[in-house]
């Protein structure tokens, strides 16, 4: 057990620490990094930590060491933040949706960077990370002769944190919609990604992948989106995702389909927490660090493990 180190002070990193502490993961949180000042003092005074305003600023990582990002969905902001903390003696833990499939560069960098250190990086989270990729992976592995996988997810956001609401759009027209979609403001970044981490585990071709985003709309406002995406393997195999998240959607649910022998059917009434489950899904690969190899490690690289050490 070691220190654990914030990067991003918002609502996950305030989770993830309580979690962490709760769960006698770490010893301590060790260090807040936000250069947003009122966030980071929040969340330093909460925890007693020490608050940097840059990755720069905090020390060299004492034996056993983690930090936790979580501040943006753009791989290109925050590979460099886990290629400097990996330099710096930290294992690190991520929850960027962009990184669930990384670009290639990307990848390698951090992949080299990683062994080089004999440092450990995973990218973890509920979505992507476990309700349509991990899971429906785990499922598709019990049936034989698999062609199709579906999941579709159905998310309320009036219990969401303020940033998933404002990814969904919520208030926009239907053109502003699209002006948002196109600047990456609106919409889920890593569907794609979930679906390729699928086939990856499958091994089946993963490249032919469509993507598609469009406003729930009422009284000409988007209440929410709806995004699908799908991928084809050729040979009638086929990865369909669907995602829909709005403002006070009717019974929100989980549901995954394997079509093989024998075909699997599984709901999740209610739908998986995201909050509570990134919170999980992070705390269970702080824990993983330690026993690792060094390298860079997507949501499907992480082996099952049943029970608490």
């Amino acid at each position: 057990m070691a220190g654990l180190v914030i990067v991003g002070a918002g609502p996950i990193g305030a989770w993830v620490a309580e979690a962490a502490l709760a769960d006698r993961v770490v010893d301590a949180i060790v260090g807040v990094v936000d250069p947003d000042d009122r966030a980071r003092r929040e969340l330093v005074a909460s925890t007693g930590a020490p608050g940097y305003a840059t990755t720069v600023q905090i020390p060299r990582a004492e034996l056993g060491d983690v930090a936790l990002i979580s501040f943006a969905s753009a791989a290109e902001r925050v590979a460099p933040e886990i290629i400097r903390l990996v330099s710096a003696g930290y294992d690190v833990v991520t929850t960027c949706e962009g990184l669930a499939w990384a670009p290639r560069h990307l990848w390698d960098a951090m992949h080299t960077s990683a062994r080089s250190d004999g440092r450990t990086i995973i990218v973890t989270g509920a979505n992507p990370g476990f309700s349509m990729d991990r899971l429906p992976l785990l499922l598709a592995g019990a049936s034989r002769n698999v062609t199709s996988i579906k999941a579709k997810r159905s998310m309320d956001t009036s219990t969401c944190r303020p940033s998933l609401i404002a990814k969904s759009g919520r208030g926009l027209t239907a053109e502003e919609f699209a002006a948002q979609v196109m600047a990456g403001r609106v919409g889920h970044k890593g569907l794609d990604s979930s679906a390729k981490l699928i086939a990856r585990g499958l091994e089946w071709p993963h490249k032919d992948v469509s993507l598609d985003i469009k406003p729930i709309l009422v009284d000409g406002r988007a209440i929410g989106a709806n995004h699908k995406a799908r991928l084809s393997a050729g040979y009638g195999r086929e990865i369909v995702l669907e995602l829909s998240m709005a403002w006070k959607l009717e019974e929100p649910f989980d549901r995954v389909t394997v079509v093989g022998t024998p075909p699997i059917t599984i709901d999740i009434p209610g739908g998986y927490p995201i909050d509570d489950g990134t919170a999980a899904h992070v705390v269970a690969a702080i824990r993983h660090c330690a026993t690792l190899d060094p390298g860079f490690y997507r949501p499907t690289d992480l082996p099952l493990r049943f029970g608490v050490s």
